[in-house]
C-alpha cells in the first residue's frame, strides 16, 4: 500500500530525511517513533504531498506519488489526515464536519456514511451537536471519522493523543486501533510516546537526526534493537561493560553466552543491553550485587543494584516483597536474549 524508497528532504542546507525506506501493507498500522526534531512529522508531511522532495520515491500501490521531479497534489493522493489539534469546524455541527469531505455525495449516501461512523466511533446521536460541547476524546473520535469519510486508502495521524492526558491517551489508541482494523486503513501515525506506538502499531519506524534506525514490531524493537540508540529510546535500558571471550561476552555478571557476540572477534569490546525486567535474585547466585536505591511503582519497585565492578542495574522486583537498602543480594540473567553494541556507539547523545 505504500512505499518509500530511499527518501531525502533538506531544508536549505539542513539534511531534514537520510534516503528513508520502508513499505507497508494494506491495513497495517504505522508509528514513526522518534524524539523531537528527529524528522518524523516532515516525513508524514512529505508522504501527505505538503513537502518535496529532495530524491527518492514514494508511491501507493505502484502509483508514483513522489519524487525529486514529481509531486502528486494532496488532493489528489486519496489520503486522508488528523491533525494534532482536530481541525474541526467550529461553526459546522458534528454531522456536517463528518460529511465535510463527501458533501458532494447524495444526500442519502452521505446519511447513510454518517450514520456507519457515528456508530462505529460510539457517538450515535451526536450529529446536531457542535465542536465545543464535546470532550477531547470525543473530538478525537469526530475528526478520525470525518478523516475515514472519504474512505482514504491512507489515513496519516499527527500526533494525535498529545493534549490529552495519559489514562485518556491509553483508552483511546485502543479504540481507535480497533476502528483502523474495522475498516482496514493503513495507517500512519506520529508520535514520540512508545506506550502509544506499541498500543497501535503493527510496524514501528524509529528515527533519529533524519535517519531511520529501525523498522519493525514493537517486540523486535524491544527484545533486538539494531542500534544503541535503539535500545535506549525504546524501554529502559541497562549496558553492562563486556569483552568478547571465544565463550561468550565477559563481564560483571560473569561469561554470558549469546549468539550475538558471534558479530565480533576476541577482545573486542562491546556493551550489553540488559533490560530491568532480564535480572532475576538468586539465593544460590555467586554474582552479589548491593541495593542502593528503590522507587515504589505500584506492582513492583524498581530497585538500582551495585555491582562490583562499580556499574549499576535497574531491575523490577514485586513490591509484595520488601528489600532493605544495602542489602547484598545474589543475581542471575534470566534470558540469553542480549543485544550487544561496540563500546563507542553508546554515548548518551
Amino acid at each position: 500500500m505504500l512505499t518509500l524508497d530511499k527518501v531525502s528532504l533538506a531544508y536549505q542546507d539542513k539534511q531534514v530525511l537520510n534516503e528513508i525506506s520502508l513499505t507497508l501493507e494494506e491495513g497495517e498500522i504505522a508509528c514513526l517513533l522518534g524524539p523531537s526534531g528527529c524528522g518524523k512529522t516532515t516525513l508524514l508531511r512529505a508522504i501527505a504531498g505538503f513537502k518535496s522532495l529532495q530524491s527518492g520515491e514514494i508511491k501507493s500501490s505502484q502509483h508514483l506519488l513522489s519524487s525529486a521531479n514529481h509531486t502528486l497534489p494532496t488532493e489528489k493522493r486519496n489520503i486522508g489526515m488528523v491533525f494534532q489539534d482536530f481541525a474541526l469546524f467550529p461553526h459546522l455541527s458534528i454531522g456536517q464536519n463528518i460529511c465535510f469531505g463527501i458533501r458532494h455525495q447524495k444526500k442519502a449516501e452521505k446519511q447513510a456514511r454518517l450514520n456507519e461512523l457515528l456508530e462505529l466511533v460510539g457517538l450515535q446521536g451526536y450529529a446536531n451537536r457542535y465542536p465545543h460541547e464535546l470532550s477531547g476524546g470525543q473530538q478525537q473520535r469526530i475528526a478520525l471519522a470525518r478523516a475515514m469519510a472519504p474512505r482514504p486508502r491512507l489515513l496519516l495521524l499527527d500526533e494525535p493523543f498529545s493534549s490529552m492526558d495519559v489514562e485518556l491517551r491509553g483508552t483511546l489508541a485502543k479504540e481507535i486501533r480497533s476502528i483502523l482494523k474495522h475498516e482496514n486503513i493503513t495507517t500512519v501515525m506520529v508520535t514520540h510516546d512508545q506506550h502509544e506506538a506499541f498500543s497501535m502499531a503493527d510496524k514501528i519506524g524509529v528515527l533519529n537526526d533524519g535517519h531511520l534506525l529501525q523498522w519493525d514490531d514493537a517486540r523486535m524493537l524491544y527484545h533486538y534493537p539494531k542500534t544503541a540508540f535503539v535500545a535506549r529510546f525504546v524501554g529502559r535500558s541497562n549496558f553492562l561493560e563486556g569483552t568478547i571471550t571465544e565463550q561468550g561476552v565477559e563481564t560483571a555478571m560473569g561469561v554470558l553466552s549469546t549468539t550475538a557476540a558471534e558479530s565480533f572477534s576476541s577482545g573486542d569490546k562491546v556493551k550489553v543491553l540488559v533490560r530491568p525486567e532480564y535480572v532475576q535474585l538468586s539465593v544460590s547466585s555467586a554474582i552479589q550485587a548491593e541495593l542502593v536505591s528503590r522507587q515504589f511503582r505500584g506492582g513492583y519497585y524498581m530497585y538500582t543494584l551495585q555491582l562490583s565492578s562499580g556499574e549499576q542495574l535497574q531491575v523490577l522486583l514485586s513490591s509484595l516483597a520488601k528489600h532493605q537498602l544495602g542489602e547484598s543480594v545474589g543475581i542471575v540473567l534470566s534470558t540469553d536474549r542480549l543485544s550487544l553494541f561496540p563500546s563507542d556507539s553508546c554515548a548518551t547523545t
